[in-house]
């Protein structure tokens, strides 16, 4: 409480008593308070004038209260954060614009802070240094308007600075002078001059790739020299919020690249300033930032025990942990870098200390991923449902479901069915009774499958005749799933094998058909391979040829064997004879030819050997593959 009540003789013999200024700073009131009086600034504190309210009243160097209040407020506040906010005060170095010097000869209370490195209203640099004698400018001296070596510091020049320099200078002067301010930028709205002091320290050194491990401390942080890269660094990122922050996290995050590294180690204490150095509600607008930061951008992963980022972050993280993906997607770690390979998704991989190497991808590349599989299964899903095993899933699987396919039609990537399909086959038997044990004439589907040794054309036939309605399950086994609950009369299902074994299955494997024709496995397929048979594939477990296929081949096709023997030679001589003719043996388009000599059945065979043989054309027959005759018309 100011104490209005002195006597003349209680005040320090004072030849002059100026008041301060409402925009003036401390030590530079108490300088021209002792040049006024032709003392130097410790005679004055030996006098116990210091810059309070209560002590400048007292010694007759403020008005009356009801006078000026508002120079009351001025002085009490910033005696005030001078005593409770030391770190403020910029004490060992002197700084001042010379062109606010010469409108007005007092020394203002901004230019005594730290990171105030431009006039706001001129927008020139700060001087801190004598352009005379080249030395720094210092406190200990006799005029407040003059260097130690006794030049004018009105005639000082100095160049422009950067306009966001000069905006974030103009809201320093406003927080510390309590004036009215401007449209500040978000970071800035709710804080202190203390406050934004601080967040440009933070931003200008920990932001800065080329900082040194404990930025914070920054030594000679008064001399312009030292300030200004930290403040024009801050102010970029400042009036850029909030993308110049991001951009600034981007560049440390890459100069870890290629580094397996937490959050703490990437940032090293800005991470932990964050949250320990800026507690208060003022710097919640630089927290969200950060953390938006980290749900986009941030590659390394966000630990489930980190309790200072919320949880939905970490729900939310962007770049997420390679296995991660994989599990959502339904692949294998090997099948994601496949995806990766071929440009299909974004990624860092990053390699630990210990050698490990993490990999990291986009979380909303996986998303478009899902969405392009949307209404499809995987093959491990079908399984759970129809409560097939793996290896009878694989042989069914293009039987069963015909319109199954590998993501973007790559060999290497898993299967993906269509949900609508399977639904469609579960909602096939409906409303039967569940049964714990069937009875003794009756089987399970799932037994079947287990211990009958069916093949796939036999569960095909199965289903198909239950789909079509010409076999009906009895009951369903209680435990069990999908299909494999259907349980059957043993008569029904024995009877159903007689009728397939009886007639011919309508496919054939590979190696079947080299049997049926009487060919090596080698040459059946090239002839599946060069198209000759055609063939259907069924994924990674192989193909199949059907009988009706398998027909037409031998109606067009005769073993070149087969006409050696007719002509009474050796195979080679044949063939050299027919070469004469112009008949050649089945060809490829590759290097590699056939391993057996297949020839076409067509009118020029048919006239060269009626030649050779004499016999009537009309009446010349062939035998063909296992004994298939075929007259020649």
């Amino acid at each position: 409480m100011i104490d209005q009540h002195f006597t003349p003789s209680s005040a320090p013999d004072l030849l002059l008593r100026p008041h301060p200024s409402r925009h003036e700073g401390p030590r530079g009131y108490l300088l021209r308070l002792a040049e006024a009086n032709c003392m130097t600034l410790s005679e004055l504190g030996q006098l116990g004038i210091h810059f309070d309210s209560a002590c400048l009243y007292r010694h007759q160097l403020l008005p009356d209260p009801a006078l000026d209040p508002h120079l009351h407020a001025h002085v009490a506040r910033v005696a005030q954060l001078a005593e409770s906010k030391g770190r403020v005060w910029n004490m060992h170095h002197a700084r001042f614009c010379p062109q606010c010097l010469a409108e007005d000869p007092t020394w203002q209370a901004s230019w005594e802070i730290y990171f105030l490195d431009v006039c706001p209203k001129h927008g020139v640099w700060m001087v801190d240094q004598c352009g005379s004698c080249g030395q720094p400018l210092k406190w200990k001296r006799d005029s407040l308007l003059r260097c130690q070596c006794g030049s004018d510091l009105r005639e000082e020049t100095s160049g422009p600075a950067p306009d966001n320099l000069r905006r974030l200078a103009a809201i320093l002067e406003d927080k510390l002078l309590h004036w009215p301010e401007g449209e500040a930028p978000t970071p800035l709205t709710r804080l202190d001059a203390d406050q934004t002091l601080r967040l440009i320290r933070f931003l200008g050194t920990h932001m800065d790739p080329m900082a040194t491990p404990r930025p914070l401390k920054l030594r000679n942080s008064g001399n312009l020299e030292r300030s200004w890269p930290v403040s024009t660094l801050a102010a970029e990122i400042i009036f850029q919020w909030p993308e110049g922050f991001h951009q600034a996290l981007n560049q440390l995050q890459a100069n870890s690249s290629g580094e397996k590294k937490g959050l703490r180690d990437t940032f090293q204490h800005a991470y932990t300033y964050l949250y320990k150095g800026f507690k208060e509600a003022g710097f919640s607008d630089v927290r969200k930032a950060f953390e938006e930061w980290i749900t986009v951008h941030w590659k390394g992963g966000v630990a489930g025990r980190n309790r200072r980022l919320p949880e939905l972050i970490q729900k939310n993280a962007q770049w997420i942990p390679g296995t991660v993906a994989a599990h959502e997607l339904g692949i294998s770690l090997k099948q994601l870098r496949r995806l990766i390979t071929e440009g299909n998704v974004e990624w860092e991989e990053f390699l630990s200390t210990a050698g490990r190497k993490f990999l990291m991808v986009r979380r909303d590349q996986l998303v478009q991923i899902q969405e392009q599989l949307s209404g499809e299964i995987t093959m491990e899903k079908a399984m759970e449902m129809l409560g097939l095993g793996k290896v009878r899933m694989q042989r069914l699987l293009t039987l069963l479901f015909p319109s199954a396919r590998r993501i973007w039609d790559k060999e290497h990537l898993p299967w993906r069915i269509p949900r609508g399909e399977v639904e469609a086959l579960l909602e096939v038997v409906t409303d039967l009774p569940v049964l714990t044990i069937a009875e003794e004439h009756q089987v399970s589907l799932g037994y079947v499958l287990k211990f009958w040794h069916w093949t796939g054309d036999e569960i095909l036939a199965l289903v198909e005749a239950v789909k079509a309605g010409t076999l009906k399950p009895q009951a369903f086994q209680d435990g069990a799933r999908g299909i494999s609950r259907w349980i059957f009369e043993v008569s029904q299902l024995r009877s159903l094998q007689q009728r397939l074994n009886s007639g011919r299955s309508n496919w054939v494997s590979i190696p079947e058909m080299a049997r049926i024709l009487g060919l090596n496995q080698q040459v059946a397929y090239w002839l599946t391979h060069h198209g000759f048979v055609h063939a259907e594939r069924l994924g990674h477990i192989g193909s199949r040829v059907s009988r009706e296929e398998l027909e037409r081949f031998q109606q067009k096709h005769v073993l070149g064997k087969e006409i050696a023997a007719i002509l009474g030679c050796s195979s080679k001589k044949m063939s050299l004879m027919l070469a004469e003719q112009g008949i050649y043996p089945l060809r490829g388009e590759g290097p590699n030819p056939c391993r057996m000599l297949i020839y076409t059945r067509d009118s020029e065979l048919q006239r060269f050997l009626a030649q050779i043989t004499g016999s009537d054309p009309g009446e010349f027959r062939l035998v063909g593959f296992r004994g298939f005759s075929v007259n020649i018309q």
